[in-house]
């Protein structure tokens, strides 16, 4: 057996603007998304064994976590197949994400491109996106911030399965039906105000904004912040959390709470996902 390539790319937690770069919302109206890649990491090898080649997999975070994994999966795997120099750059990181969306679209899964990019660039982005260009900002914050933000924030896995086509499905259609544009737009106003926030070093506006995001989230459709969930963040709020956010499409998966760490390990224990950010994204190891 012989590994031939090996590359690793991080999954992320979205803070604010979600769904927002699914079409055709990102089409008619442009979509806007702050998120932040995390020291969780899917893992993929291209092998050569015994009269075959094959690809293997692995990953330090729980199934259906709310934290795009699928996405990144997906953007290993192109990554092991395509041949790359010995390591990748923002050229060819943007095109192995895009040709993930592209490759997802063609299998019919309802999705958007937040995942892949996010996975890709590492780091804490904006993105924006409309039609089919994609803007890329890096936001450039004092280690001071970046070092308070990973001491305020704590990753609260639900133990419940997350499957964000059925969510993503149910908010399309309903975008279709004409009955929650104003919630998105709303959220994507969000996510300019949380890039703002964090630019200003105003972290408890920041949290603030997380509450704002998740109140016009549940909005877009009844699956997206189920009962289950609603006890999840009302336990964190009674137990030092001021601000929380649903991650990836809700519905389960994971919660982001900004507040007294302390208090929600103890709280929520061994459903703790400890994190550190990831400014590297997707490499070759």
């Amino acid at each position: 057996m012989k590994i031939i390539k090996k590359v690793k790319a991080p999954v992320r937690i979205d803070f604010g603007g979600g769904t927002t770069d699914i079409s055709p919302f990102k089409d008619k109206y442009g979509g806007a998304v702050l998120n932040a890649t995390i020291n969780k990491y899917i893992t993929g090898k291209l092998i050569i064994g015994n009269k075959r080649t094959y690809l293997e997999y692995s990953g330090d975070i729980p199934t259906s976590s709310g934290l795009g994994t699928s996405g990144v999966m997906n953007l290993v795997w192109l990554a092991l197949i395509s041949q790359t120099p010995n390591k990748f750059n923002s050229k060819n990181k943007k095109e192995i994400a895009e040709d993930v969306y592209k490759l997802e679209q063609a299998m019919d899964l309802v999705g958007g491109k937040q995942d892949q990019y996010a996975s890709a660039f590492g780091g804490i982005n904006f993105f924006e996106f409309k039609r089919d260009k994609v803007k890329v900002a890096r936001l450039k914050l004092p280690r001071k911030i970046i070092k308070e933000l990973e001491s305020k924030l704590t990753l609260v896995y639900t133990g419940e399965p997350h499957f964000s086509g059925d969510s993503n499905k149910a908010m399309v259609d309903n975008l279709r039906k004409g009955k929650n544009t104003k919630n998105l737009l709303k959220i994507k106003a969000i996510a300019y105000e949380m890039k703002n926030a964090l630019l200003k070093k105003d972290l408890d506006r920041f949290a603030e904004l997380m509450n704002s995001e998740t109140v016009e989230r549940e909005k877009l459709d009844s699956s997206i912040v189920p009962f289950n969930v609603r006890k999840i963040i009302k336990k964190g709020m009674e137990n030092g959390a001021i601000g929380a956010k649903v991650c990836g499409a809700g519905g389960g998966g994971s919660i982001l709470f900004f507040g007294d760490k302390r208090k929600l390990k103890k709280k929520f224990g061994r459903k703790v996902i400890d994190f550190k950010f990831d400014f590297e994204g997707l490499k070759l190891i």
